[in-house]
């Protein structure tokens, strides 16, 4: 970035122009730091918070506990690809890419968020590099921890596909049982370069009294695709998360979110797709579940720049509480007469028609409850390995449960 260092401090009182606003100085920011690490190292409170990811048995490459990046040696068999998976502080010392890259997707000026994760961020975060004509058939997992109360945790996440490769990236956000407030802030920057495919599976798992504010741009050059997939299944004080991704000529991209309300926390999440070279196409799904007195935003957009481009929107909502609310903010843009853009948006409740009908099946309320959540909830993302949807498919059972309480 050229922007000053003024420029960017004046930042941090802009509030974003969506969701709830906070006043970020009341969380400590320690001073970053990297280490290399085992497995067996890790403090039993975080090896809890990566259990409620699922992450059972799995080894990530990178963790990040507050503001300590933890980086191991990767795999014996990712390491066959040749993929870089090391922490940005470190990558942006050793490699020009690196240098080359970072910032350039994401304005640090954008909010008070962006500002706060370029002054006092350290660089910490993961840079992960496939390079050219690789199908990296194993997911790469990473994990973000934040442990410590009133903490911020600030991340710079990039990620480079090389053209004519294949990878898919899953990164799990959690706190340990106990931890009451805390912000997490994540910048993340992918670039699928021609004719190549990300596809990139977030998890979350927060307490509370929590603030996660997710900022993710996504550069897809010509005949790449980019799928991207955001599940929040605990509760959570706020979050505000609006990923944008830019497709150059015939790339694709698909963007599903499952965000799960609950408590009385307010999700303001969505996501946009801008179609800027032709034949590019788009499609955002989102699948909201209001639960107690949780206030959930959905916001979806889709800009087509370009002739025959093509985008769809869909957002369904299912309101389980009376307590809780959902609002949907679907949108479409032609800005060329060559663009085709679709969208639609319901928001209902369980029927109690279907309820019935699976009660007379021999199945008690709740039990017919959880099946029509496992039902709604449900998402045929293309692309996932198996072993990830698995993971998902069991996450989605433990929603479908929630929806009982």
């Amino acid at each position: 970035m050229r922007v000053g260092r003024a420029e960017i401090e004046k930042a941090l009182s802009k509030p974003s122009p969506f969701g709830v606003d906070i006043d970020v100085s009341k969380y400590v920011v320690e001073e970053p730091s990297v280490e290399e690490f085992k497995a067996l190292e890790l403090e039993e409170s975080v090896r809890r918070a990566s259990t409620r990811l699922g992450f059972n048995g799995i080894r990530p490459s990178y963790i990040q506990v507050d503001q300590t990046a933890l980086y191991t040696l990767l795999e014996k068999r990712l390491r066959g690809y040749g993929v870089t998976v090391i922490p940005l502080r470190i990558a942006l010392e050793k490699t020009d890419l690196a240098r080359r890259i970072a910032w350039r997707l994401v304005d640090p000026r954008n909010d008070k968020y962006t500002a706060l994760a370029y002054l006092k961020g350290g660089e910490l975060g993961y840079f992960i590099y496939v390079p050219p004509n690789v199908k990296v058939d194993i997911p790469i997992y990473t994990c973000l921890v934040l442990k410590l109360e009133r903490r911020a945790q600030l991340a710079h996440n990039v990620v480079y596909v090389d053209e004519g490769s294949e990878a898919h990236v899953v990164t799990g956000c959690a706190v340990p049982h106990g931890v009451r407030e805390g912000l997490h802030v994540g910048i993340t920057e992918f670039y699928v370069s021609k004719g190549a495919r990300l596809t990139f599976s977030m998890i979350h798992a927060w307490s509370p009294g929590v603030h996660v504010r997710p900022r993710t741009a996504v550069y897809v050059e010509e005949g790449g695709e980019y799928v991207g997939y955001y599940i929040t299944y605990n509760p959570l004080q706020s979050i505000q998360m609006y990923p944008v991704t830019s497709l150059q000529a015939r790339a694709k991209a698909y963007s599903a979110s499952v965000i799960v309300g609950l408590g009385s926390g307010d999700y303001d999440v969505g996501a946009k797709i801008v179609l800027e070279g032709s034949g590019a196409s788009g499609e955002v799904v989102s699948r909201t579940l209001g639960l107690d007195e949780s206030r959930i935003t959905a916001r979806a957009e889709i800009v087509g720049r370009a002739r025959d481009s093509r985008g769809h929107i869909e957002c369904l909502g299912l309101l389980v509480s009376e307590k809780s609310s959902i609002t949907a903010h679907p949108q479409i843009k032609s800005e060329n007469p060559g663009s085709t853009l679709s969208h639609e948006a319901a928001i209902g409740r369980i029927s109690r028609e279907e309820l019935e009908y699976l009660m007379s099946r021999g199945f008690t309320e709740d039990e017919a409850k959880s099946i029509i959540v496992r039902g709604f909830m449900k998402v045929d993302v293309p692309g996932l390995p198996e072993v990830v949807r698995r993971h998902v498919d069991r996450i989605v059972g433990t929603i479908s449960k929630l929806a009982m309480g």
